[in-house]
């Protein structure tokens, strides 16, 4: 059975992308493909999001976090690929209720003063129902970045298991059969929590230190390059950590008490 996560390999999972000799080149060209990513849609990070799942595959299956080479185009753009798809699919439900919710707004935002100058309608008292139609699809719009929320964080919650599910299994479909893991995730529930817990943090110091750089007189010219090298390394740990949880739920029944994320034994 594989040891839980303690607090000294957690220290490990933070530190892991800057301890290979040559971990420099490894980590600029990653963060160049992000720094790509902000002007070439798409293309660059499908081999960001494959390079982290060949990462989430490698700690999965028990080896330790390491940054591999970048000499597996191919298979990093076909992993990048399968997994940008896996998480379109679980983020859809909340992005299309923004689109519709957005949609709505910005249509009556645009026909309803065209319609109500219209002397077609002129004198009709049509005009006094535009505004209402107007201040409702503004109601709406509100309701669907509300619903959008929800069901973003719904998707969200599961993705990294199914991800490492998907990775482990190398199969696409693998990622939609959360009965062969979501048990394991309830089994430990507060660990995959803390996993979330983690992640998210990391993320939030990431974006701040960019809003920081950003916001500075001096150094706002590199809040790109910071916001880049910020996104790649919270990727890489975010592999890292899912896939550890992943190794270490696969290995424990559900039906028995599962190992914790974190243990301050140092011993």
């Amino acid at each position: 059975m594989a040891e839980p996560i303690t607090t000294r390999s957690l220290k490990e999972i933070l530190l892991f992308p800057f301890r290979e000799p040559n971990w420099r080149s490894r980590f600029l060209i990653g963060a160049a493909l992000v720094l790509a990513g902000y002007v070439i849609p798409i293309l660059p990070l499908l081999f960001v999001c494959g390079y982290a799942l060949h990462i989430m595959r490698r700690v999965a299956l028990g080896e330790e976090p390491a940054l591999p080479a970048w000499d597996e185009w191919g298979k990093f753009g076909v992993d990048g690929l399968r997994s940008m798809a896996a998480a379109l699919i679980y983020l859809l439900p909340g992005i299309l209720v923004l689109a519709a919710g957005m949609g709505l707004y910005f249509a009556s935002s645009f026909t309803l003063p065209m319609i109500g100058e219209s002397p077609q309608y002129s004198g009709s008292g049509a005009e006094t129902v535009w505004p209402w139609v107007f201040m409702g699809s503004m109601a709406v719009m509100f309701l669907s970045m509300f619903l959008c929320t929800v069901l973003l964080a719904v998707g969200a919650v599961p993705l990294p298991m199914s991800l490492a599910h998907l990775a482990v299994r190398d199969q696409f479909s693998a990622a939609f059969h959360p009965r062969e893991w979501w048990p394991r995730v309830r089994a430990n529930a507060a660990g995959y929590f803390a996993a979330w817990v983690v992640a998210a943090g990391l993320a939030a110091m990431m974006y701040i230190a960019q809003m920081l750089v950003g916001y500075s007189v001096i150094l706002c010219c590199l809040a790109p390059f910071v916001s880049a090298a910020g996104g790649f390394y919270v990727s890489l740990v975010g592999a890292a950590l899912f896939g550890q949880f992943y190794r270490d739920s696969m290995g424990t029944p559900a039906a028995e008490e599962p190992p914790l994320l974190f243990d301050d034994t140092l011993g």
